[in-house]
């Protein structure tokens, strides 16, 4: 089968987009698999915002794209939706979050920004011949903002590369392993919470003075996080890195920390709980969207409600305290993870397109 995925997103997991991991990895399954997946991407032009770019390409996607060319075409989020609708070939909507969610929990111009983007993930759902997204929680806000029909709604979950985590991931320590190092990788929006992270490991190093807290990804907060961090008087025990250079350099930091922590809000699935499992983690999160879905309580780690940095740190310290619940944790995730192999995923997202193919192929 010959597939197009459209992607307009960010590409490389180091600038705190778990996106583009999934999109990358579906895309090498159904290679593995023997399909043709060509990936079609803005062209480069680093002096145009990220944002600009994204519409750009999708304005000129139509004259760019030989739809006829394929048998499937793929758009993820709002991209494709100059197509939907109008496509030869069947077209699918791949939802990774839901934006009209996701605006409900932002602030300031990054609500404004995808409230817009939301009407146009919206157009390119209500218009595809099939919808899929990743966990329970997102289909049901898709339903509910989007007035998609059940009936052509599917979920595929996302999934990791255990491969690229096997030297972290086997039962063995991690050589560089920090008892106390806490890690956490996102891009840096406000429903993240990271603040509310920050703000807890406060109360963590008055218990715990050796314990470090890392910080990966950039985003429209950075530089407030940055702040708290001085006014918290955290220098040397919290680092904000920003982007990083490399996927691999990412991988290296979770090889080095002892637990994984993202107090979300809202979450569409967290392809960085995998990693975090996989790489060998017990996970501290919320009980928020789709979280608990992806981070079985008190088996691969621990939930919290969100927007309470006290239940946090209270989390925190009992993981960073409690070797064995560590360990508990990490043998189950590890476990817990394999069912997210990408041959799995590509296997889900195959039979949930099927019917839009004909049978001799």
């Amino acid at each position: 089968m010959r597939i197009a995925f459209l992607d307009s997103w960010l590409q490389q997991a180091a600038e705190g987009s778990g996106t583009a991991v999934a999109i990358g990895g579906l895309a090498e399954a159904l290679r593995a698999r023997g399909h043709r997946v060509e990936r079609i991407l803005p062209p480069a032009d680093p002096g145009l915002p990220l944002l600009a770019r994204r519409l750009a390409y999708n304005l000129g996607l139509p004259h760019r794209l030989r739809s006829s060319a394929y048998d499937l075409i793929v758009g993820f989020d709002i991209d494709g939706f100059r197509l939907a609708g109008v496509c030869p070939v069947p077209y699918v909507c791949s939802i990774k979050g839901v934006l009209a969610e996701e605006a409900r929990c932002e602030r300031g111009w990054p609500r404004r920004m995808l409230g817009t983007l939301a009407l146009l993930e919206r157009r390119n759902a209500r218009r595809a011949d099939l919808v899929l997204s990743t966990s329970h929680y997102c289909c049901e806000r898709i339903l509910t903002h989007y007035g998609v029909t059940p009936e052509r709604l599917r979920q595929v979950p996302e999934g990791i590369d255990l491969s690229l985590w096997q030297p972290q991931g086997t039962n063995a320590a991690a050589p560089d392993r920090q008892p106390f190092r806490v890690l956490c990788v996102a891009r840096q929006y406000p429903r993240k919470r990271i603040a509310d992270l920050i703000t807890a490991f406060a109360t963590v190093v008055q218990r715990l003075p050796q314990a470090r807290l890392t910080v990966i990804g950039d985003g429209p907060e950075h530089g407030e996080l940055v702040a708290l961090v001085r006014r918290l008087g955290l220098q040397g025990k919290a680092d904000l890195l920003g982007a990083l250079a490399s996927d691999a350099e990412v991988r290296a930091w979770y090889g080095r920390a002892s637990v994984f922590c993202l107090p979300s809000e809202q979450e569409g699935f967290g392809i960085v709980f995998l990693e975090a499992m996989a790489a060998g983690l017990p996970v501290v999160s919320t009980t928020a969207a789709a979280i608990p879905e992806v981070v079985p309580h008190g088996q691969a780690g621990l939930l919290v409600p969100p927007r309470d940095p006290a239940a946090l740190a209270a989390a925190l310290l009992q993981l960073l305290e409690d070797p064995g619940l560590q360990d508990r944790c990490r043998s189950f995730g590890r476990a817990h993870v394999a069912a997210f192999s990408w041959d799995r995923v590509a296997e889900r997202f195959l039979t949930a397109v099927a019917p839009l193919m004909p049978a001799e192929r």
